[in-house]
């Protein structure tokens, strides 16, 4: 970094800002306080008020479902947040996975037997070996385990039902049940594909959250700036916008991000308010449909087919191009980023993943067209919007890579 280099950066730093702490509005940032989801929260307590006492316990498994942003995976957090600050005997482990970024039934298992043991290797074991393992361990520490398992649905419709089986069939073959369990998913369709006597035990534990209305999102947005702005520096209108667009959706992660994005913009303009004109600025960069979180959890090799769609997409102005044509962008686009490409099954493999994960939209071809053949197209979503967000993702992820 040169001199001028540096001197910029430090009047980044010095550069007045309205955020006070702005890690509250990070996805990841779960708030002491969760407006419109009390009682939620209570149901979760009445459910595991006994996971203290020492005597045995059914088997406790509790599933949480509702649509995108309802507050599902914050509920969880928060739940063992609570249960980590009333235990007294120090005997409690609270682990949270969430299964989109831990993908197959090994790696929940590793890292559930590391939680346990920081000297157990990450790779070594057979999952049968592992499995054994996990039982030993959690036998030998006696804790009292609450395993979050968050996009359960993602990861049977990966890796199908057997795995819930044999995770359920661990607990039950220590000298205690040890582990109890939160399964967080868009909805129950999953529990069908279990057997009858699994599906009616979940069935009887299960906490439903709707989408949040107009009213609900306006108090989130005021709690969460009261703790991430200074006083004084965002306006009731703004925050009233911000209800307003969200409230369509009825996402309370949208919203949350749409205000980080105002804050963002004000900040660029030096104003010392955050007004509504800020976050209609943000709502032209921030679309509910594809979140930071979701890109920034893919492969390398993913965002770089995601980015050559885009870029063919936004080449050829059409609302879907076909797989071949998106392939062909691909190698253009890893010979861009100095990458061998992956062979033909292996793009195949990533598209069908960024299909289930809603990334990108595909359909087959109709009439008019010779042949059948796969088209790709993207969410109703400004694809300059993605592309610039996926060239920094693709750029941090590679430099990581190189500094391993």
């Amino acid at each position: 970094m040169n001199t001028s280099d540096e001197e910029f950066f430090k009047s980044l730093i010095k550069k007045p800002t309205v955020f006070k702490n702005i890690s509250c509005l990070s996805v990841t940032y779960i708030p002491p306080y969760l407006p419109h989801r009390e009682e939620e929260l209570r149901t979760l307590a009445k459910y595991f008020k006994t996971i203290f006492e020492p005597q045995d316990e059914p088997l406790r498994k509790v599933c949480i479902t509702g649509p995108t942003g309802s507050g599902k995976t914050t509920l969880a957090k928060r739940f063992g947040q609570l249960l980590q600050n009333i235990d007294k005997q120090n005997n409690f482990l609270f682990v949270y996975i969430n299964c989109r970024i831990y993908k197959s039934p090994y790696l929940i298992v590793s890292t559930l037997a590391r939680k346990l043991n920081k000297a157990i290797p990450p790779r070594g074991y057979s999952f049968e070996e592992l499995q054994s393992l996990l039982i030993r361990l959690l036998d030998f520490y006696s804790v009292k385990v609450l395993l979050v398992l968050d996009e359960i649905d993602y990861l049977i419709s990966r890796s199908g039902t057997d795995f819930l089986y044999v995770l359920l069939r661990i607990s039950e073959m220590t000298e205690k049940q040890w582990i109890s369990y939160i399964f967080v998913a868009r909805n129950l369709n999953f529990i069908h594909q279990l057997d009858a006597s699994t599906q009616s035990s979940f069935q009887s534990n299960h906490i439903s959250l709707d989408k949040y209305s107009e009213t609900d999102l306006k108090d989130i947005i005021k709690s969460r700036s009261e703790l991430a702005f200074y006083d004084g520096t965002i306006t009731e209108d703004a925050i009233e916008l911000i209800a307003d667009i969200s409230s369509k959706s009825g996402d309370a992660r949208y919203a949350i991000e749409l205000l980080w994005g105002a804050g963002q913009c004000s900040d660029d303009e030096n104003s010392p308010i955050l007004y509504p004109d800020h976050v209609r600025k943000a709502k032209a960069l921030i679309h509910p449909e594809i979140r930071r979180e979701v890109i920034l959890t893919l492969s390398l090799h993913q965002k770089l087919i995601l980015l050559a769609t885009i870029r063919k997409l936004k080449h050829t102005k059409n609302a879907y191009i076909s797989t071949n044509d998106a392939i062909s962008s691909y190698k253009l686009v890893c010979e861009e980023y100095n990458e061998e490409p992956r062979k033909h099954t292996q793009i195949w493999t990533y598209l069908k993943e960024l299909s289930k994960q809603d990334v990108i939209s595909t359909k087959i071809s109709g009439e008019g067209m010779r042949g059948k053949t796969t088209l790709i197209s993207i969410p109703d979503i400004s694809v300059e919007t993605i592309e610039l967000f996926l060239m920094k993702a693709i750029e941090s992820q590679k430099k990581t890579i190189e500094h391993m």
